[in-house]
């Protein structure tokens, strides 16, 4: 079995391919066949020992992945061989064959790809998670999405859209509000730069301000922060909810005075902590977004779908932030 795997801590370029016996299931356990691996951020900050969560290495990148179940385990009893599935790993999915829990599988629709399906579990399931279950998002309410061109930032943008919401795409190119105006946002910023290079305080609330509207955003979700908080903080209304979801660029300071006048929420949301403590909601964030893929109503944005041997350029890829929507690599046929 072929496996691409972090030996040392570092970019795409240190990843190495390794030849490893095929696995076998324990109780409880099944051996999946691999199909297809959503790449995420998370995967670089991994190989690069800077994520909450260590892996011990030798280990493949790669946290959520879709594919066919090949071998049981003693005691599983609700999978055959064959099932197509889908599931959130953490790592692990950059190989031919995985061993998971049984317990963490959730079935794909035949209406469903893998590609579509390996998407879902990690940016589109988050991106439910912090409008429905953290923000309490409802119908007609505005919503102002930083990052929004990529990743969790489109996701959200296109879940948004679907649960009824008016939304305001804040992306750092062109390029990128294109593509979350065509994923459903009515209205696009583009703030050039990122990181130092980024506009002025001054110049960056001024956008928003002007790109949200007059009465300002009901919900800002920020996958970003850095010096882009404080300008989506300052475009929430009375009591809008800010979301944080994570920080792409730093961790950014939020005007603690425009919060307590606005009186406005600041929420966290990790769908990873959640899920550890209640791990049962996957499943049903799941069903939603797979009945909506079923339905037509939503279609996963991914820009790229790369071969096993190119997932590494698949990584660099989403490193440089060279991509809107998502990066999949193709395992099996």
């Amino acid at each position: 079995m072929r496996a691409l795997v972090s030996l040392l801590p570092g970019g795409p370029e240190t990843l190495h391919w390794l030849d490893l016996p095929e696995p076998l299931p324990g109780p409880g356990e099944v051996r999946v066949s691999v199909r297809a691996v959503g790449l995420n951020a998370t995967d670089l900050l991994m190989m690069r020992d800077l994520y909450q969560d260590k892996v011990a290495r030798p280990y493949s990148p790669g946290g959520e992945v879709a594919g066919v179940v090949e071998a049981l385990g003693d005691g599983v009893r609700d999978l055959a061989v064959g099932d197509r599935v889908v599931a959130i790993t953490g790592s692990g999915g950059l190989r031919e064959q995985i061993v998971l829990p049984a317990a963490g599988l959730i079935g794909i629709p035949s209406e469903v790809s893998f590609e579509e399906a390996s998407v879902l579990p990690i940016a589109y399931a988050s991106a439910l998670h912090a409008l429905q279950d953290r923000a309490h998002l409802t119908s007609g309410q505005r919503v102002l999405v930083t990052g929004a061109g990529a990743g969790i930032g489109l996701a959200t943008v296109q879940i948004a859209t679907q649960l009824g919401a008016e939304v305001v795409a804040a992306c750092s190119t062109d390029e990128k509000v294109e593509a979350a105006l065509a994923g459903g946002a009515v209205r696009g910023l583009a703030y050039s730069g990122t990181g130092d290079d980024a506009p002025d305080r001054r110049e960056l609330r001024r956008l928003f301000a002007e790109a949200v509207g007059e009465g300002g955003a009901d919900v800002v979700v920020d996958p970003v922060s850095g010096p882009y908080a404080d300008p989506a903080a300052r475009a929430l209304g009375l009591e809008g909810r800010y979301v944080l979801v994570g920080f792409a660029a730093g961790v950014g300071p939020l005007p603690n005075n425009v919060v307590l006048v606005k009186q406005a929420k600041v929420i966290g949301s990790a769908l990873g902590e959640y899920l550890k403590v209640r791990p049962e909601r996957l499943g049903t964030l799941m069903a939603q977004l797979l009945d909506w893929c079923v339905a037509g109503t939503l279609r996963p944005s991914i820009t790229s779908v790369v071969p096993l041997d190119q997932a590494a350029d698949g990584l660099d890829m989403l490193d440089r932030r060279a991509i809107t929507g998502k990066v999949v690599v193709q395992v099996g046929k």
